[in-house]
């Protein structure tokens, strides 16, 4: 049965306001020049990332600290449902200053479905790049499945379209699996896992080798790896065919073997499931991040400091989002396949634990 109080909720957030209008009251965040798509002005002094770099040239603080942002799926034409969608730009926004407000973050990751991409031409990752456009740490992007399979097609963004429109963010690297090094000692691995004109995805051979070939490069660099589907299944014991699917790498077993035998990978960060899980094997950490347009309608903060990685846990500021996307994924499909419509199961898998969440990783 409904709970009153959720009812209310949606009756205010689904019915009572224009999207449009109530994003456009956000937190103003500053402005820049874009040329091309590219972010080009308001960097004021030197970034985050520069300021770190002289402070380990002169003995003083050495740690890192980014944000890992996925699956924001910000839409003008989608609807609410176990995705808010019709909330996106505003949740995006809320994100975006919460960052901001951050004074020791050195960049952003974000994970794929950045946009929903069913907006006509690039409305939607216009306003994705105006919200972006008061960030002054640099940021990069990898493809989800989204960005790669437009609905309906021809009308959206094409994969090589949205690639170019995010170049200089990770993909103009002549391909669309990326090697950025945004700080000192410290190299990531962007990875297409998209396959285009469908939700599942995979590492071609071709890709496989090009990692091998990063792993040699670069053998004192700490790596991380960024990609869109999951390495691992995050289900645990439960047999559910449809999610192996549509969710988890199809060749999972044979890139974790590559990664897994490279000792300078510490992490492999995942998105494209909505859910916050960390697992950890042979010492390599698999986390998998939520989306903000989902609940727990969260991203993850990660600093680096000598062996160690702190996982923080950071949601929307709203209430009403958090208690809106808590009853629509209690009337989501998939909560009836992954707990038989039990409530709590599925808000609890979704949100994590308390391993997943604010948690200190040891580093191998």
């Amino acid at each position: 049965m409904e709970d009153e109080k959720v009812q209310n909720v949606t009756t205010r957030l689904e019915s009572g306001l224009s999207r449009r209008a109530f994003v456009k009251r956000g937190l103003a965040i500053g402005q820049a020049v874009f040329i091309g798509g590219v972010l080009v002005g308001n960097f004021a002094g030197c970034t985050t990332a520069q300021k770190k770099e002289e402070e380990a040239k002169a003995g003083g603080k050495k740690s890192i600290k980014f944000a890992h942002i996925t699956d924001t799926h910000v839409t003008f034409s989608g609807k609410n449902g176990t995705a808010l969608k019709e909330e996106s730009f505003n949740i995006f926004r809320d994100v975006i200053d919460q960052v901001n407000n951050m004074p020791d973050i050195d960049f952003l990751l974000f994970g794929g479905d950045n946009i929903n991409n069913t907006d006509p031409g690039a409305k939607d990752f216009n306003e994705f790049m105006d919200i972006m456009s008061g960030v002054k740490v640099p940021y990069f992007a990898q493809f989800g499945n989204r960005e790669v399979s437009p609905l309906p097609p021809g009308i959206a963004l094409s994969k090589k379209q949205y690639a170019e429109k995010m170049k200089g963010h990770g993909l103009d690297m002549g391909r669309y699996s990326w090697s950025v090094s945004p700080v000192p000692g410290l190299r990531i691995l962007g990875l297409d896992t998209t396959i285009e004109g469908h939700d599942n995805g995979e590492i071609p051979a071709e890709e496989l080798n090009w990692i091998k070939d990063q792993i040699i490069k670069y053998p004192n660099d700490v790596i991380i790896t960024l990609s869109h589907h999951l390495l691992l299944p995050t289900w645990g014991n439960r047999d559910i065919p449809k999610w192996k699917k549509k969710y988890l790498l199809k060749n999972y077993l044979e890139v974790n073997a590559v990664l897994d035998a490279a000792p300078q990978i510490k992490a492999c960060l995942m998105g494209h499931h909505h859910v916050s899980k960390v697992q950890t094997v042979n010492g390599l950490h698999y986390i998998a991040s939520p989306a903000t347009v989902q609940y727990p309608h969260a991203f993850r903060t990660i600093t680096i400091n000598d062996n160690e990685a702190r996982l923080e846990f950071h949601q929307v500021r709203a209430q009403g989002i958090i208690e809106l996307g808590q009853h629509k994924l209690l009337m989501s499909k998939n909560a009836e396949e992954y707990a038989g419509g039990s409530a709590g199961d599925i808000l609890a898998y979704c949100h994590g634990g308390k391993g997943d969440n604010d948690v200190v990783l040891r580093l191998r």
